[in-house]
């Protein structure tokens, strides 16, 4: 009797710990759960991720959970993705909300997008302004352009041999919307070298297409005493073809007062793609 009493104390805690270890586990395997699994696009957005927001903007707009969506998007907006203030505007736009459409829309416009000039001319529209439509139109044909370009060109004079030349060409946006173009050109062949301020017109048929002209002076810095005229006096007319802000292909013909007359092909890419190449060279 005494061995067996002295027994039930141990089975007793036995029979508890067996009882326990069920909910033990079950609680270990939760907790292990929780730590082992990936956070949601919700949980990511709420910790500051762009991406993550608008991922999840443009799943609870396919679920038709429209004003969650606008939330999201409208996050990933402020956190600067331009591509989530163009679905926000969008968005406002085909729903009838003009005035909340434009700030998201005047956000992607601000950063050079042709989508986000066309939807301010579509918001133009459905507010019955013609002409404020038609200048985003005229606007978003070069609105993605470089605005610096570094540019290098091949010559073929028709009085022989070959040539080259190099060019720093600015776009401003303000002056008639990229169409005019100032810059510095140095050309140079076997029989001159010429260093030019330059000034032209682009005419933007589509986004990716402008036939151009352009004016050329400046000093031969070559010392040829058979030139009569030391300052070169020059134009040259061609046509672009752009691959948006990447930069340009161009050709086209050039000729000047000294009577040298050339065919020339050129490429031009944005300065800040210009320095990265030579950064790797």
């Amino acid at each position: 009797m005494v061995a067996a009493s002295a027994l039930r104390g141990p089975l007793r805690s036995l029979l508890r710990v067996s009882c326990l270890l069920p909910c033990l586990l079950t609680v270990a395997c939760v907790t292990t759960h929780e730590a082992t699994r990936a956070p949601t696009l919700e949980e990511k957005c709420a910790g500051g991720s762009a991406w993550a927001c608008e991922t999840w903007g443009r799943q609870l707009q396919v679920d038709n959970r429209t004003e969650e969506a606008d939330r999201a998007l409208g996050l990933a907006c402020a956190m600067g993705s331009t591509s989530a203030c163009l679905s926000q505007g969008k968005d406002r736009l085909a729903r009838g909300d003009l005035e909340g459409a434009e700030a998201p829309l005047r956000k992607t416009y601000d950063e050079d997008s042709e989508e986000g000039a066309l939807a301010l001319a579509d918001l133009q529209d459905a507010r019955g302004d013609a002409v404020g439509a038609a200048h985003f139109r005229y606007e978003a044909l070069s609105i993605d352009k470089s605005t610096t370009e570094f540019g290098i060109g091949w010559r073929v004079p028709f009085d022989g041999g070959m040539g080259m030349a190099l060019d720093v060409n600015v776009q401003p946006m303000g002056l008639k919307a990229r169409r005019l173009t100032l810059g510095v050109n140095m050309g140079l062949d076997a029989k001159r070298v010429s260093l030019n301020a330059t000034v032209g017109y682009q005419h933007f048929v589509t986004n990716w297409f402008a036939p151009y002209g352009r004016a050329l002076v400046g000093p031969y810095l070559d010392a040829s005493s058979s030139r009569r005229n030391p300052i070169n006096l020059g134009a040259e007319v061609g046509m672009k073809f752009f691959a948006g802000p990447l930069g340009h292909l161009g050709t086209g013909f050039g000729t000047s007062l000294d009577g040298s007359t050339y065919y020339f092909l050129e490429a031009g890419l944005d300065w800040v793609l210009t320095l990265m190449v030579l950064a790797h060279m």
